[in-house]
């Protein structure tokens, strides 16, 4: 009886891990291929397409949109490796990015100062594409979002180039028009140095989205009816822009208009209509509306009922949004049932950093009262394996990250494959009895082993006692300090092992 039982372990544990390297094997075979729509629905090398994948806004350009001390930089490729590899092991086949064709206003911006581009300030969304292309993965593009630099976003440093004040000028006046027109023009016909493809030809990219929520500050203005209808001929002018340019991508609509203009829906430059999703906000401003499973449902059928495509753009995972992991697997179980919701894209994921420990927490504040109601990644930075913040534990952070990863298998409709195993962890800092590691995609914790000399043997003194958020490490008991060498091992969160670090 053990043996028949064991056998059929073994024959089920075989499955899922033959239909995960299918699975992977068809994201890799599909690299060649644009996703497309197909009536309501995604489809991609003539196959229907579903997702679920993260927003990771700073792949091209940290510190542009949340507030950053540091100020707008390029992401190190260690980062964005890492995030690839931490986003293919939560199951991704998108991902979502705003700084990577948006960036305005800063010297590191692909668009410094108006009508002047920065081949520079392509870097980092060069590498990101080539880095996704690697692995199978589809990227949405916003063209104009937020900004760190800017006031009122990205929408403001047009408005402030062309002298503008109003910002209903953004969607009407003819030279705000042409310069937005302008910057599309020099994303969509820059060629990536690391592939040899120009972005409008790269099937690497999903979508592009003309904005992030861009007639969200209008309509919380008070925009009226001829102020929405303004704006829902902006969005079809700017979609006919991007498909004069580009015959091969999809556009996304995510103005934000669809709940206050339903007219905007059947703009016919339009693939697919979108909307953001954070209960946090609601609360915030003290809107009539409730957020719950439902909604989506409901946006759904509206937007489906238009002939567009659906999907969520963004959406929270955490405490403020959903106080229980029970409401939140309300929200991800809709989402996989409801056939007319093609896609999702959750906020936001975040990367080890080069050294040692996490990126930084984006928008980060120090007042737990202020982080519950305002913006701040203290409530939405997601971190693999989880963190302690002001507003989420470490553990709930851990679970709810692994439901997202068990989503994202199920939108793409195959069984949740084991943990791949994490790689070996690499030192990058050694002192008197201290060392520090870059951590390792996947990785919930470290154990540490010492070496008391060339000779000796290696002894485990920190068995899986250290995270992410332990280093720099202390060695308690270092027994000579100039001799000893150390090594690092990773564990996912299945228990597996990595190869132990190169010792140092």
């Amino acid at each position: 009886m053990k043996r028949r039982v064991v056998h059929r372990l073994v024959i089920t544990l075989t499955l899922i891990a033959s239909m995960s390297c299918v699975w992977a094997t068809a994201q890799s075979n599909r690299r060649e291929e644009f996703v497309r729509k197909s009536g309501t629905s995604l489809t991609l090398g003539g196959q229907p397409f579903r997702y679920s994948g993260p927003n990771i806004e700073w792949l091209g350009l940290e510190g542009y949109g949340p507030a950053d001390p540091m100020g707008p930089h390029y992401p190190s490729h260690a980062e964005v490796n890492d995030v690839f590899a931490t986003a293919a092991m939560m199951g991704a086949r998108v991902v979502r990015s705003q700084t990577m064709g948006d960036t305005v206003g800063c010297g590191k911006c692909i668009e410094p100062t108006n009508g002047t581009f920065n081949e520079a300030g392509f870097q980092g969304t060069d590498y990101a594409l080539a880095v996704a292309r690697k692995y199978g993965m589809k990227v949405i593009i916003t063209l104009v979002g937020d900004c760190a630099t800017c006031s009122a976003g990205g929408i403001g440093q047009y408005l402030a180039w062309e002298k503008k004040k109003d910002m209903q000028d953004f969607f009407t006046d003819p030279q705000v028009i042409a310069a937005f027109e302008k910057h599309i023009d020099a994303v969509l016909n820059h060629v990536n140095p690391l592939t040899g493809i120009a972005y409008k030809n790269d099937p690497t990219i999903m979508a592009w989205e003309n904005c992030n929520e861009c007639g969200l500050m209008s309509i919380l203005m008070g925009a009226n009816r001829q102020s929405l209808q303004q704006e829902s001929k902006w969005v079809e002018a700017i979609g006919k822009y991007i498909k004069s340019i580009d015959k091969n991508h999809l556009y996304l609509d995510d103005s934000g208009l669809f709940y206050y203009y339903p007219k905007v829906l059947d703009d016919k430059s339009v693939d697919i209509t979108t909307n953001e999703y954070y209960p946090h906000w609601v609360k915030v401003f003290d809107s009539k509306q409730v957020m719950t499973a439902e909604t989506f449902r409901r946006d759904a059928a509206t937007v489906t009922g238009h002939g567009k495509v659906y999907i969520v753009d963004e959406y929270g995972w955490d405490v403020t949004d959903w106080p229980t992991r029970a409401e939140f697997a309300n929200v991800l179980n809709t989402m996989v049932q409801d056939k007319n919701i093609s896609g999702d894209a959750y906020w936001a994921l975040q990367a080890h950093n080069t050294i040692y420990g996490w990126q930084p927490i984006p928008a980060n504040v120090r007042n737990a009262a202020y982080s519950r109601r305002g913006e701040s990644g203290q409530w939405w930075a997601l971190y693999w394996g989880g963190i302690n913040t002001l507003i989420n534990s470490r553990k709930d952070m851990q679970a709810r990250a692994e439901m997202l990863r068990t989503h994202a298998f199920a939108m793409a409709g195959i069984p949740v494959p084991p943990y791949p195993v994490p790689p070996a962890p690499v030192i990058t800092v050694k002192g008197l009895g201290v060392i520090a590691w870059r951590g390792s995609a996947g990785a919930v914790n470290y154990s540490v082993q010492r070496q008391a000399s060339p000779t000796a043997p290696w002894k485990t003194i920190c068995d899986r006692c250290a995270t992410d958020t332990d280093t720099p490490w202390v060695d308690p008991n270092p027994p000579g300090l100039l001799r000893v060498r150390y090594r690092v091992i990773a564990y996912n969160a299945d228990g597996v092992a990595s190869k132990p670090s190169a010792p140092r």
